[in-house]
């Protein structure tokens, strides 16, 4: 995946809309691990949705850093 399409994915996880925040977050779990950092990121994001469709995300692909940073995230 380029930096642009995932650049792209990142922009819909944050967005406003509900459907292609959902497409995104499914799409950026299909990449997996490589979409772990971008997606942790997203846990500090301002849009409250945004944080709970990273968190899904992250839990779905399940790598230990993705988990912990869910559990990171929950606590706060």
């Amino acid at each position: 995946m380029s930096t642009p399409q995932l650049a792209a994915l990142l922009a819909d996880l944050r967005g406003r809309y509900a459907v292609p925040r959902k497409k995104a977050a499914d799409a950026l779990v299909q990449i997996g691990a490589p979409a772990v950092p971008a997606l942790i990121e997203t846990l500090q994001h301002k849009n409250p949705e945004a944080q709970e469709a990273a968190a899904d995300a992250l839990t779905r692909i399940a790598t230990p850093e993705a988990l912990a940073a869910v559990e990171l995230w929950k606590k706060d």
